[in-house]
């Protein structure tokens, strides 16, 4: 019997999709005029009517929606790396009555399972062993399927739940996952969430 295991890592924190963040400017006020995004998101600020712009408030701007205006507009700026920290922003012309804000960007934690950590041995027929130095504390969801053409993507349609383990300290971790095809492929994912 041919049989072969292939194990895919990823981790949820250093996996997330960027997102875009709106905020309306209209009358004399940015909203929400204070948030907190991910490193590699996009704020986008919409303007309908007013005299306004968008301004980061430095020396030497990180960004700046160009030049007050009465026209509507839609500006985009993603907070790619190595942006992080917060950045305070103004309308040029309303600053004075408060029309200020902030984006507070947060550098997501590095990857959390390293895939040369992991160790998988068939135990029988059927069965295999996984194992691996858990690099912190964590809950972790192995799937699997059997389908190959779902080998490289994200656990979803086609991905069951083969375990689940948590762990309570830094250390080996391991499971031992039975009924297993000839072909089986796993996808390992670590919620990294302190």
């Amino acid at each position: 019997m041919n049989k072969f295991l292939t194990l895919v890592v990823l981790c949820v924190a250093s996996t997330a999709f960027a997102t875009i963040h709106n905020v309306t400017v209209s009358g004399l006020s940015f909203t929400p005029a204070n948030i907190t995004i991910q490193q590699g998101d996009t704020v986008r600020w919409t303007k309908g009517g007013g005299l306004h712009n968008v301004a980061e408030v430095t020396a030497t701007p990180v960004f700046r929606s160009g030049n007050p205006t009465s026209s509507p507009f839609v500006y985009d700026f993603a907070f790619n790396a190595p942006l992080a920290g917060t950045y305070n922003y103004e309308c040029e012309v309303h600053f004075s009555v408060g029309m200020v804000g902030t984006v507070t960007v947060e550098v997501p934690p590095p990857p959390c399972l390293d895939p040369t950590d992991l160790v998988i041995k068939w135990e029988a027929a059927d069965q295999v062993h996984v194992y691996w130095q858990a690099p912190q504390m964590g809950h972790y969801v192995v799937y699997g399927t059997a389908d190959a053409t779902l080998a490289t993507t994200p656990p979803g349609p086609g991905w069951s739940v083969a375990a689940e383990v948590d762990v309570a300290a830094i250390g080996q971790a391991d499971v031992v996952i039975t009924g297993l095809s000839d072909q089986q492929f796993f996808v390992v994912v670590q919620d990294c969430t302190p």
